[in-house]
Protein backbone atom coordinates (compact mmCIF):
# COMPACT_ATOMS: atom_id res chain seq x y z
CA UNK A 1 0.00 0.00 0.00
CA UNK A 2 1.10 3.71 -0.28
CA UNK A 3 0.29 6.80 1.50
CA UNK A 4 -0.46 10.00 -0.98
CA UNK A 5 0.25 13.28 0.37
CA UNK A 6 -1.08 16.47 -2.25
CA UNK A 7 -0.31 20.09 -2.00
CA UNK A 8 -1.63 23.55 -3.24
CA UNK A 9 -2.21 26.40 -1.27
CA UNK A 10 -2.32 25.04 1.95
CA UNK A 11 0.39 23.09 4.34
CA UNK A 12 0.15 23.92 7.69
CA UNK A 13 0.47 20.19 8.54
CA UNK A 14 3.76 19.46 6.40
CA UNK A 15 5.78 19.41 9.10
CA UNK A 16 4.28 16.92 11.24
CA UNK A 17 3.90 14.83 8.20
CA UNK A 18 7.30 14.96 7.10
CA UNK A 19 8.03 13.93 10.73
CA UNK A 20 6.04 11.00 11.17
CA UNK A 21 7.49 9.29 8.18
CA UNK A 22 10.66 10.03 8.95
CA UNK A 23 10.46 8.42 12.69
CA UNK A 24 8.54 5.72 11.06
CA UNK A 25 10.99 4.78 8.29
CA UNK A 26 8.19 5.15 5.94
CA UNK A 27 8.40 6.84 2.80
CA UNK A 28 5.62 9.01 1.25
CA UNK A 29 4.40 9.92 -2.41
CA UNK A 30 3.77 14.04 -2.40
CA UNK A 31 1.69 15.39 -5.24
CA UNK A 32 2.74 19.34 -5.59
CA UNK A 33 1.02 21.98 -7.87
CA UNK A 34 3.22 24.53 -9.55
CA UNK A 35 1.59 27.77 -7.22
CA UNK A 36 2.16 25.19 -4.34
CA UNK A 37 6.25 25.02 -5.51
CA UNK A 38 6.46 28.69 -6.14
CA UNK A 39 5.33 29.36 -2.93
CA UNK A 40 8.31 30.54 -1.13
CA UNK A 41 7.08 30.03 2.23
CA UNK A 42 6.66 26.14 1.36
CA UNK A 43 10.57 25.76 0.11
CA UNK A 44 12.04 24.03 2.96
CA UNK A 45 9.08 21.40 3.05
CA UNK A 46 10.11 20.14 -0.99
CA UNK A 47 13.60 20.42 0.28
CA UNK A 48 12.87 17.85 2.82
CA UNK A 49 10.93 15.88 1.11
CA UNK A 50 13.59 15.48 -1.40
CA UNK A 51 16.07 14.86 0.91
CA UNK A 52 14.57 12.15 2.87
CA UNK A 53 14.01 10.28 -0.26
CA UNK A 54 10.12 10.81 -1.10
CA UNK A 55 8.28 10.40 -4.20
CA UNK A 56 7.74 14.32 -5.30
CA UNK A 57 5.78 14.33 -8.38
CA UNK A 58 2.99 16.40 -10.24
CA UNK A 59 -0.62 17.58 -9.53
CA UNK A 60 -1.19 20.41 -12.14
CA UNK A 61 0.11 23.71 -12.30
CA UNK A 62 -2.83 25.98 -11.05
CA UNK A 63 -4.93 23.10 -9.71
CA UNK A 64 -7.82 23.43 -12.21
CA UNK A 65 -11.17 22.11 -12.25
CA UNK A 66 -10.82 20.13 -15.80
CA UNK A 67 -14.54 19.23 -16.25
CA UNK A 68 -17.80 19.62 -14.59
CA UNK A 69 -19.08 18.13 -10.84
CA UNK A 70 -22.69 17.33 -12.46
CA UNK A 71 -21.04 15.81 -14.97
CA UNK A 72 -17.50 14.49 -15.38
CA UNK A 73 -17.06 14.00 -19.07
CA UNK A 74 -18.71 18.17 -19.63
CA UNK A 75 -14.73 19.44 -20.24
CA UNK A 76 -14.19 22.86 -18.59
CA UNK A 77 -10.38 22.85 -20.43
CA UNK A 78 -9.64 22.36 -24.33
CA UNK A 79 -6.36 19.69 -24.85
CA UNK A 80 -3.72 23.09 -25.50
CA UNK A 81 -4.79 24.63 -21.64
CA UNK A 82 -4.76 21.17 -20.40
CA UNK A 83 -1.51 20.48 -21.83
CA UNK A 84 0.15 24.03 -21.14
CA UNK A 85 -1.14 23.80 -17.14
CA UNK A 86 0.32 20.41 -16.73
CA UNK A 87 4.17 21.12 -18.64
CA UNK A 88 4.23 23.81 -16.54
CA UNK A 89 3.75 21.51 -13.21
CA UNK A 90 6.15 19.37 -14.73
CA UNK A 91 8.64 22.55 -15.49
CA UNK A 92 8.60 23.80 -12.32
CA UNK A 93 9.22 20.43 -10.19
CA UNK A 94 12.54 20.46 -12.27
CA UNK A 95 13.25 23.92 -10.85
CA UNK A 96 12.65 22.68 -7.42
CA UNK A 97 15.14 19.61 -7.78
CA UNK A 98 13.16 16.85 -9.25
CA UNK A 99 14.46 14.55 -11.65
CA UNK A 100 11.52 15.06 -14.03
CA UNK A 101 13.06 11.93 -16.29
CA UNK A 102 11.23 9.92 -14.11
CA UNK A 103 7.94 11.11 -13.40
CA UNK A 104 5.49 8.20 -14.01
CA UNK A 105 1.96 9.31 -12.19
CA UNK A 106 0.10 12.59 -11.37
CA UNK A 107 -2.46 13.10 -9.19
CA UNK A 108 -5.53 15.19 -11.05
CA UNK A 109 -6.28 18.26 -9.37
CA UNK A 110 -9.49 18.16 -7.36
CA UNK A 111 -8.46 14.19 -7.62
CA UNK A 112 -11.30 14.72 -10.89
CA UNK A 113 -10.56 13.39 -14.49
CA UNK A 114 -12.36 11.79 -17.52
CA UNK A 115 -11.10 9.27 -20.32
CA UNK A 116 -10.02 12.39 -22.54
CA UNK A 117 -7.91 14.45 -19.60
CA UNK A 118 -6.23 10.65 -18.61
CA UNK A 119 -5.26 10.13 -22.47
CA UNK A 120 -4.10 14.24 -22.77
CA UNK A 121 -1.69 13.28 -19.79
CA UNK A 122 -0.33 10.31 -21.20
CA UNK A 123 0.75 12.30 -24.58
CA UNK A 124 3.65 13.84 -22.00
CA UNK A 125 4.34 10.29 -20.43
CA UNK A 126 2.03 11.00 -17.24
CA UNK A 127 -0.71 8.15 -16.06
CA UNK A 128 -3.33 9.79 -13.90
CA UNK A 129 -3.52 7.33 -10.85
CA UNK A 130 -5.79 8.60 -7.28
CA UNK A 131 -6.73 7.08 -4.33
CA UNK A 132 -8.31 4.23 -3.81
CA UNK A 133 -12.43 4.15 -3.49
CA UNK A 134 -14.34 2.55 -0.30
CA UNK A 135 -12.25 4.90 2.32
CA UNK A 136 -12.96 8.13 3.14
CA UNK A 137 -9.37 9.51 4.30
CA UNK A 138 -9.53 12.58 1.31
CA UNK A 139 -12.60 14.06 3.18
CA UNK A 140 -10.34 15.04 5.54
CA UNK A 141 -10.59 18.75 4.04
CA UNK A 142 -14.09 18.87 5.31
CA UNK A 143 -14.91 21.72 8.01
CA UNK A 144 -18.09 21.60 10.37
CA UNK A 145 -19.79 24.51 8.50
CA UNK A 146 -20.05 21.95 5.90
CA UNK A 147 -22.77 20.16 7.38
CA UNK A 148 -23.78 16.75 6.57
CA UNK A 149 -20.79 16.69 4.20
CA UNK A 150 -18.04 17.26 7.31
CA UNK A 151 -16.69 14.07 8.19
CA UNK A 152 -14.46 14.40 11.47
CA UNK A 153 -10.93 12.39 11.56
CA UNK A 154 -12.95 9.85 14.37
CA UNK A 155 -15.70 9.83 11.86
CA UNK A 156 -12.85 9.06 8.89
CA UNK A 157 -11.03 6.58 10.94
CA UNK A 158 -13.44 4.39 12.12
CA UNK A 159 -14.66 4.03 8.44
CA UNK A 160 -11.32 2.85 7.75
CA UNK A 161 -10.42 0.63 10.37
CA UNK A 162 -13.90 -1.05 9.86
CA UNK A 163 -13.32 -1.44 6.12
CA UNK A 164 -9.99 -2.73 6.65
CA UNK A 165 -11.17 -5.85 9.16
CA UNK A 166 -13.81 -6.37 6.21
CA UNK A 167 -11.78 -6.09 3.10
CA UNK A 168 -7.89 -6.08 3.66
CA UNK A 169 -5.94 -3.05 2.39
CA UNK A 170 -3.25 -4.67 -0.25
CA UNK A 171 -2.70 -2.38 -2.93
CA UNK A 172 -4.34 0.51 -1.25
CA UNK A 173 -3.33 4.11 -2.04
CA UNK A 174 -4.02 6.14 0.42
CA UNK A 175 -4.70 9.82 0.41
CA UNK A 176 -4.23 12.62 3.20
CA UNK A 177 -4.08 16.61 2.40
CA UNK A 178 -1.11 18.05 4.29
CA UNK A 179 -2.91 21.40 4.60
CA UNK A 180 -6.84 21.82 5.53
CA UNK A 181 -9.54 24.72 5.80
CA UNK A 182 -8.48 26.45 9.07
CA UNK A 183 -12.48 25.81 9.90
CA UNK A 184 -10.96 22.68 10.40
CA UNK A 185 -9.69 22.24 13.71
CA UNK A 186 -9.50 18.60 13.75
CA UNK A 187 -7.10 17.60 11.40
CA UNK A 188 -6.15 13.88 9.92
CA UNK A 189 -2.57 14.16 9.78
CA UNK A 190 -2.27 14.61 13.52
CA UNK A 191 -3.22 11.33 13.55
CA UNK A 192 -0.96 10.15 10.30
CA UNK A 193 1.75 8.11 13.03
CA UNK A 194 -0.81 6.07 15.28
CA UNK A 195 -2.41 5.06 11.91
CA UNK A 196 1.23 4.29 10.43
CA UNK A 197 1.53 1.83 13.58
CA UNK A 198 -1.88 0.35 13.20
CA UNK A 199 -0.65 -0.49 9.36
CA UNK A 200 2.71 -2.42 10.23
CA UNK A 201 1.59 -4.12 13.17
CA UNK A 202 -1.78 -5.47 10.68
CA UNK A 203 1.16 -6.45 8.33
CA UNK A 204 1.13 -3.89 5.79
CA UNK A 205 4.39 -2.60 4.02
CA UNK A 206 4.18 1.63 2.80
CA UNK A 207 5.59 1.41 -0.34
CA UNK A 208 7.01 4.27 -3.13
CA UNK A 209 4.00 4.65 -6.03
CA UNK A 210 6.49 3.46 -8.44
CA UNK A 211 7.46 -0.03 -6.46
CA UNK A 212 3.58 -0.66 -6.16
CA UNK A 213 2.46 -0.10 -9.56
CA UNK A 214 5.30 -1.65 -11.29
Amino acid sequence: MALLFTGHDLSEGTTMVLKSLKRHHVKGNFFLTGDYLRNASFKPYIQQMLKDGHVVSGHSDKHLLVSGWGSRDELLVSRDSFLRDLKTNVDELALAGVDTSQLRYYIPSYEWYNSQTVAWAKEIGLSSINYTPGIRTAADYTYPEMGERYLSSGAILKGLWSYEEKFGLNGFMILIHMGTDGRRKDKLYHYLGDMIDILKKKGYQIMDIPDLLN
